[in-house]
């Protein structure tokens, strides 16, 4: 039988190229994906380094859930349902919902009682092994989501096609813009790129984007290339007069908090408007952050977590095919597939202080 190598996460900070039996035969509702490109999420590091104590319970675990590739075998039932057949550019969309829970039922299945996601939580020991995609290939099961790229879209733009759908989540299901609403957006990294991207497809107006220090200079250039209005470097500038200064003292309808930084909290309520909307997606690592209750009440302020992108990659897929945005300088950092343990330390580390995504190439 052929084999694939793959990189297991045995323990933390430890991963190990290993051969997997690459499937002769899959089930009708099955795909075998080769793998062109994956991205290092800025969550792998949390599962690689075991930083919450609860990734262990995964181990061994093949990392990697931002990816594309080519389809290398598909049932006629997969066919029917993606739409796709062998040779196809795809990606895949992480999560992997029952379908039955509460959770999946209301649409919101990256909640799933199950909490099925490549290359996250679904060991390598389960079923059939290829469940992520640090490797040659990922094994894509069923209820699962996979969308078409066009073939002029480099691997690179189409493994990002979750974190896209991210920012589609934050802007359109979370804050529900609307065309000529102002939205701010704190942390200019991936993730809060991606929502720059997802704000200009809504119609916001206008899109600012802000970030601190020289090492965010070159992602705030880049979050005017991708649609931004302006930018406010907040270790130079007054944000909360530049805001009453770009809105006419309207402040913001929708503020996405991207970063995770703890001054970044303040800074949102500092640009709210009444009635506005503050939707979080950074995480703190477990630090304490004060609220302030009576600004929320009598604002009628809405504060919204967010995670994932449940039904969101469709629309960044559109997005991708389009073309119309430099989609590919947000990968700064490339590895050959076999440096992924010196790619994600890279990654860890921060060797690149501008670095955006790092991706895994396979030739």
């Amino acid at each position: 039988m052929a084999k694939e190598k793959s990189w297991v996460l045995k323990k933390p900070q430890t991963m190990e190229l290993e051969e997997f039996d690459i499937p002769e035969e899959i089930a009708d509702d099955e795909l075998l994906l080769k793998v062109k490109c994956t991205c290092i999420c800025g969550s792998d590091p949390h599962r690689y380094l075991n930083d919450d104590g609860k990734a262990t319970q995964f181990y061994p675990l093949i990392l990697g859930h931002e990816y594309a590739g080519v389809v290398d075998k598909i049932g006629p039932k997969a066919e029917q349902i993606y739409g796709v057949t062998v040779g196809d550019r795809v990606t895949v969309e992480p999560y992997i919902g029952c379908g039955h829970c509460e959770f999946c039922q209301k649409g919101s299945y990256q909640l799933c009682v199950e909490g099925k996601c490549y290359g996250w939580s679904i060991p390598a020991t389960d079923g059939k092994h290829i469940n992520g995609a640090y490797g040659d290939y990922v094994l894509v099961r069923p209820n699962s989501r996979v969308f078409k790229l066009e073939d002029n879209i480099p691997f690179k733009v189409g493994a990002l096609s979750s974190v896209i759908g991210n920012g589609y989540h934050l802007v359109m299901d979370k804050a529900q813009m609307k065309p000529n609403q102002a939205a701010l957006i704190l942390g200019p990294g991936a993730l809060g790129l991606c929502t720059v991207v997802a704000a200009k497809e809504a119609g916001a107006w206008p899109i600012i984007a802000a970030g601190v220090g020289d090492n965010d200079a070159f992602r705030l250039a880049l979050a005017r290339e991708l649609g931004a209005d302006y930018t406010i470097r907040l270790d130079k500038e007054d944000i909360v007069e530049r805001m009453k200064e770009i809105t006419g003292g309207k402040m913001a309808d929708a503020i996405f908090e991207c970063s995770g930084a703890a001054p970044s909290y303040k800074t949102a309520l500092s640009c709210i408007k009444k009635l506005g909307t503050i939707v979080l997606l950074g995480l703190t690592g477990g630090k304490e952050i004060p609220i302030p209750i009576d600004q929320i009440v009598s604002q009628e302020l809405q504060i919204k977590g967010a995670i994932g992108q449940p039904g969101d990659v469709e629309y960044a897929v559109k997005t991708i095919n389009k073309g119309t945005y430099p989609l590919e300088k947000m990968i700064t950092d490339e590895f050959p597939m076999s440096k992924a343990d010196e790619a994600i330390e890279y990654f860890i580390q921060r060797k690149n202080p501008s670095c955006i995504r790092c991706a895994l190439i396979n030739e």
